[in-house]
């Protein structure tokens, strides 16, 4: 169990700085997804047979497309819900900027898990892109890796995504700075 979580979450990490929703199939039928770059045809795979991602149409995965905040939040929430995805709902949060209500149900889910905190405390920033720190806090939240306390923020989060065990940066360019 502790080596699919750790497959899970660095397949995770991996998709989400490079990539957007894509359907459930194989890498192969994606058009962007470079075979021969095996580490991220291989976490293509992973995630979208799993149900955690989907692509941006039945032939792209959108591995040049920037993941916004409503997507990694439905990442989380799929990743969590072991590939179920809830779309549309009510928007439940404390949270003014949410406009797709495709996202509302599994932001709300996220929000109430405390899983996501906000850009303030009545904005999401639904649109934005994901940074790597924040997707790494949302990323630990979810895994129960904050049960006793807080983590400072950024770099708590960022140790305990980093650490022997965890090591959400395998196979991550080393170029990828934490606010890109």
């Amino acid at each position: 169990m502790r080596n699919l979580k750790k497959f899970l979450t660095l397949a995770l990490a991996v998709v989400m700085v490079v990539s957007v929703f894509a359907f459930s199939a194989s890498a192969a039928q994606f058009t962007d997804v470079d075979e021969n770059n095996e580490y991220l045809a291989k976490a293509v795979n992973l995630l979208s047979n799993v149900g955690i991602t989907k692509g941006t149409s039945e032939t792209t995965y959108g591995t040049e497309e920037l993941v916004t905040r409503e997507q990694m939040a439905a990442f989380i929430y799929r990743l969590m819900k072991k590939g179920q995805s809830v779309e549309g709902g009510a928007n439940n949060t404390r949270f003014t900027d949410l406009q797709d209500p495709t996202f509302f149900f599994m932001i709300s889910w996220a929000d109430n898990q405390g899983i996501i905190k906000g850009t303030s405390a009545t904005t999401f920033n639904p649109k934005g892109s994901i940074t790597l720190q924040d997707a790494y806090t949302m990323i630990v939240r979810a895994l129960g890796y904050e049960k006793e306390e807080t983590l400072p923020y950024p770099f708590g989060y960022i140790d305990v995504a980093e650490q022997d065990g965890v090591e959400l940066d395998e196979g991550l360019d080393s170029s990828v700075g934490y606010t890109d």
